[in-house]
This record gives structure tokens, C-alpha cells and sequence, in this order.
């Protein structure tokens, strides 16, 4: 039985028995996400959140600000951030009658809307409100320049599209995000793109060249995010459509990021106590577009995860997380729908050969506006060769920490971010091969070429440290630096970064280390400068400094300019 089949008669079912309303979630990169961040570490961080599922609601925290609307200790630049969240919920603020809420939109509201149709609240070009139905409808725009200081290269974005949330019958919500894009890419993330053949977060593309500029050129690509969700019970949530996922807290994630490609999935989530758990059940691509041969429809490989979280504290949250990639040329295996059972047992079941990973994820508060945060992934581990420090190629784990001090040194919006990463080489990676492409394993932890936990893969190590600052409420600062240590491939060796990779081909049993194979190191520091001229409607100024070594070879790649944002939100590559 195919996925899509089990998906449809899953929804279909649960759809019988809805209750309430829920809300699509915030995005990840959206400006309002770090302010929730921000709200939940020193203002919420004495209740039970379960922050690590990344899924901001915004309904559900268009209450949960209610709930400290009274607080006594916000700053200007926090009510200024109160009033950015809740213009953006018109579907929710816009007939409340709630008195602070009211007053605190009082001075952003529309008086009169722009030709008696658009822009009736500050945050929706066009909303539409009948007794069963609601629509927010808004453009989005993201058109920027920047040009190399060393070289003769032009880099470009030019983006347009929708965004559109619906609700039905206050039981039933709908969000979809169409996007047309032309744009190119530094170096060393084109380089990345030729090598992977996959653009990375996207799906086929073209190659562009302008008609009117002769060295404009670059992809020329089209991104759709389209789900839909609802409420089966009071603690059930389902959710079923083409999008991708973060689990953790913190920049990058080992366990499942949003760097991948969307892929069609089915969420449940479920809150009992003091737990709440996540099932996902999703079809992956097994190869891109551009690397699949006779343009044949894309082999298809599958997914099914789960993560349980536990707050045994309002400081304490422990996830466990598990997830397995598999292959069948008949589509889904379901004896990995039952969403309560570990893999592992499955897989001696049925006598398979999946991929099955392990992971944990867990955040502490220690003081008010300060998070420390960790990941564990086990993707195979022998207690024995760890002991004898013998490099064993198949101890593939890697580990993560990370801190957030929020308003750090009593400056209000002062927010610090540090991170660690590292995994060991071979980590994510499997032996059986596709038929299609050889060389690459059919049950890689990835989609589309591209990996479903951290950009770079395996064999590694990073360090990277984020200040974000907001000096006023119309004006935001955002500096990142980075340093990577990792090892890359010589032409027809795999000393393990590359997870695509079957490990078939490894290079070595014994004495495996990151970073071996060619070594190789970035460091980076990415400069955001953006002003807010009206509701969502941004102008930056970017700048970008890195250098990368390669053996003894050294290469500095510098960028400099900006751009015009309208409910769009900057992607940054920084690996």
C-alpha cells in the first residue's frame, strides 16, 4: 500500500472526530519566531513548554501572551515586540475583545483600508471573514543585490509569491506559501549545488541567465510549502501536507532540521501530562531531479519518526527521539505505523536492513532569560571499540551544545546564542545502494540530496556564536560567526562527510577520526543590518567575510550589499 493511500484514509478517518481549532505554525526564520523565543526563555520560563518540537502555533500563543499581558516587567522594546505578534494574528486580534489587546493594536490598526479592500489590518493585504471561513492573504517579496569585493561576480535574489492562511468552519486551518525564484549563490555554496545537484531547502531547478543583464545568472526555481491541519481531540493534532521540520533548540539540529527540501509527510501530536509526542510519517526522495537519469520518476524511500518529550520541571525538558529511513519498491512498510513501538524491534521483524537512528535532545533553565541545550545522535555505537579507542568506522554518533542568554549583560534585546556541533564521520550514512545512482545509498538520512539533520553531513566539527540586537523596535542587528573543522573527499574516495555515499565504499575499518580524509576549515562572520519601514516590509544591508582552507591552499570569499524584504524572510548559507 502506498503512503498516500494510508495518509488519506488516516485523515480521512480522524476527520470525522474533530473538535477545535488549531493554527498553522510560525516559521522558523520569520522575525516573530525569535521574539517568541524570547518571550517563552523570560517570561514563560517558570511553566511546562515543550520548545524543542520548534512549532510555534499562533493561536495557541495568542493566549499564552494573554496570559502575561498583565506582566509588569515588559520594556518598551517588549511591547513593541507584543504588538508585531499580535498584528500579525488578525485572523485571532482582529474582533477580540480582549481590552489589552485592543489597546495595545490601537496605535498600528488601519482606520480606513487602502481602496476600500486591501490592507484592513497592517499585517494582511487582503482578509476575508464570513460566519465558517477565514482567509489571510499576503505578497511576498524579496529582491536583493550584493557584488563580490574580490571579484568580478554578481549575486542577486529575485523573489515573488503568496502567502495564504485559511480556517474553515474554526475547525479545520489551511496555510500555503508559493514561491517563484531567480537567484545565484556564493562559491562555495554554488560549488555545493554542482557537486549534490540539489539546491539546498529546494526542490528541481533550471539554469537562469538574464535577457537584459549579459553576467546575471544564476537558478531559476519553484518553492511550495501547502499543509493542512486540525484538532481529532483536545490533546490530538494531525497535520498532513508537503513541508519540513525542526527538532531542538538550537541553530542546527542533529536529529531532523528544515534544510532539506519539503517533502509530503503526515504529523500527529499528542499531549498527555507532562508529555507531548510527535509521529511522522513522510515519502522522501532518494535522489534529485537534476542527478536522476532518463528523467524517470524520482525512487522513492520513506520515513517514520517519533519524538517524546518530557518536562519533569518548568526547567527541564528531555526529548527522545527516534527515526527510520527505508526503502521499498512497493511503497510503504507499515508495520512502521504503529506510532508507539521502537524501530529496532521492527526491523527484527520483518528481518530489514533499515536505517534506524537514535537521539536525544534536552534544554535547562537555569536563571531567567539563560537556556543551555544538548543533542545526542547514535546512528550505530559499539561500547567495546569506544573503550579501546580503536576509530571503529561504525561508532557513528554525534553530539551537540549550545547556550542562549537573552537581554545578556542587562542590556534589553541583547540576545546571545552559542553552539557546538560534531559527528563522526560515516554518521547518517547506510550500504544499500539505488540502482539509479550507484554510488549513492538507497536509506541515507536525507531528501532530495540533501541532508535531513546538519547541512555539512558528517566528519566534522563547528562552532558558532549569534548576536542578535534590537536597538530599537523599527531596527534589528544580526551577526554570525562561524569556524568548521571537517574533512573532504579526494576524486573516488569516502572518508565519510559525504552521507549520500553508500559506506560500502569506506575508506578504512579502523582509525577513522573527524576531519580526515583532505583537511579543511571555514571561518565566517555574516553582518545583518535590517530596517522595518512599515509592517514586514524590510530594508538590509548584508555582509559577508569567509575564508576557506583546502590542504594549503587558502581562499577568501567577501559579498557586500542588500535589499528590499516584503513577508519574506532572508535564507542565509553559512557552512
Amino acid at each position: 500500500m502506498r503512503l498516500n493511500s494510508v495518509i488519506f484514509i488516516a485523515v480521512f478517518l480522524l476527520t470525522l472526530f474533530t473538535a477545535r481549532s488549531q493554527s498553522p505554525s510560525v516559521i522558523r526564520s520569520d522575525r516573530q519566531r525569535h521574539s517568541l523565543d524570547r518571550m517563552e526563555l523570560i517570561y514563560l520560563s517558570d511553566s511546562l513548554q515543550h520548545t524543542g518540537f520548534q512549532r510555534y502555533d499562533r493561536n495557541e500563543w495568542g493566549v499564552k501572551l494573554l496570559e502575561i499581558s498583565e506582566h509588569q516587567g515588559f520594556t518598551p522594546l517588549d511591547s513593541a515586540d507584543v504588538r508585531h505578534i499580535l498584528a500579525d494574528q488578525a485572523e485571532f486580534t482582529r474582533d477580540t475583545s480582549h481590552k489589552w489587546v485592543r489597546n495595545i493594536l490601537a496605535e498600528s490598526n488601519v482606520k480606513k483600508p487602502w481602496l476600500g479592500v486591501f490592507y484592513p489590518t497592517t499585517s494582511s493585504f487582503l482578509y476575508i471573514q464570513r460566519p465558517d471561513f477565514k482567509m489571510v492573504v499576503n505578497p511576498v517579496i524579496h529582491a536583493a543585490y550584493y557584488s563580490g569585493i574580490q571579484e568580478n561576480r554578481i549575486l542577486f535574489q529575485n523573489t515573488r509569491g503568496v502567502d495564504i492562511r485559511a480556517y474553515i468552519d474554526k475547525k479545520l486551518y489551511i496555510y500555503t506559501r508559493i514561491l517563484e525564484n531567480q537567484r545565484s549563490f556564493p562559491l562555495f555554496a554554488d560549488q555545493r549545488i554542482q557537486d549534490y545537484q540539489a539546491i539546498p531547502g529546494q526542490g528541481s531547478w533550471q539554469p537562469y541567465q538574464s535577457s537584459v543583464i549579459e553576467n546575471l545568472r544564476g537558478y531559476d526555481y519553484f518553492t511550495a510549502t501547502a499543509y493542512a491541519g486540525f484538532a481529532a481531540s483536545k490533546n490530538i493534532h494531525l497535520e498532513f501536507g508537503h513541508g519540513n521540520h525542526f527538532i531542538g533548540h538550537g541553530l542546527r539540529s542533529l536529529l531532523l532540521s528544515d534544510h532539506a527540501h519539503n517533502y509530503l509527510y503526515l504529523r500527529l501530536d499528542t499531549r498527555m501530562w507532562r508529555f507531548r509526542y510527535q509521529n511522522i510519517f513522510a515519502e522522501l526522495a532518494a535522489t534529485s531531479a537534476a542527478a536522476n537519469p532518463l528523467e524517470r520518476i524520482l525512487p522513492k524511500k520513506y520515513m517514520a519518526a517519533h519524538y517524546l518529550s518530557y518536562a519533569p520541571s518548568s526547567r527541564w525538558e528531555i526529548g527522545f527521539f527516534e527515526s527510520v529511513i527505508f526503502a521499498r519498491e512497493n511503497g510503504f512498510e507499515l508495520q512502521y505505523l504503529n506510532p508507539v513501538i521502537l524501530y529496532r524491534a521492527v526491523e527484527q521483524w520483518i528481518d530489514s536492513p533499515d536505517n534506524v537512528l537514535l537521539g536525544l535532545n534536552a534544554r535547562y533553565h537555569p536563571v531567567r532569560g539563560v537556556q543551555l541545550y544538548s543533542q545526542l545522535i547514535v546512528d550505530e555505537f559499539r561500547l567495546s571499540e569506544v573503550r579501546k579507542n580503536s576509530g571503529w568506522w561504525a561508532n557513528k554518533v554525534g553530539w551537540q551544545a549550545g547556550a542562549k542568554y537573552y537581554n545578556a549583560f542587562g542590556i534589553d534585546h541583547l540576545d546571545l546564542q552559542a553552539e557546538f556541533n560534531a559527528v563522526r564521520p560515516y554518521t547518517y550514512t547506510h550500504w544499500d545502494t539505488l540502482a539509479a545512482v550507484p554510488s549513492f545509498a538507497k536509506a541515507s538520512y536525507s531528501h532530495y540530496n540533501q541532508p535531513l539533520a546538519h547541512p555539512l553531513g558528517a566528519n566534522f566539527r563547528e562552532g558558532l556564536l549569534q548576536i542578535k540586537y534590537m536597538p530599537h523596535f523599527s531596527w534589528n542587528i544580526n551577526a554570525r560567526f562561524l569556524y568548521t573543522i571537517y574533512g573532504k573527499d579526494a576524486q573516488g574516495q569516502n572518508w565519510g562527510g559525504n552521507i549520500l555515499l553508500h559506506n560500502g565504499s569506506k575508506m578504512q575499518l579502523y582509525s577513522n577520526r573527524i576531519g580526515q580524509g583532505i583537511p579543511a576549515s571555514v571561518s565566517s562572520f555574516f553582518l545583518e543590518v535590517s530596517h522595518e519601514i512599515a509592517h514586514n516590509v524590510f530594508i538590509d544591508f548584508n555582509a559577508l567575510v569567509r575564508r576557506q582552507t583546502t590542504g594549503e591552499f587558502a581562499e577568501w570569499q567577501n559579498f557586500i550589499g542588500g535589499g528590499v524584504r516584503v513577508n519574506a524572510f532572508a535564507q542565509h548559507y553559512d557552512y
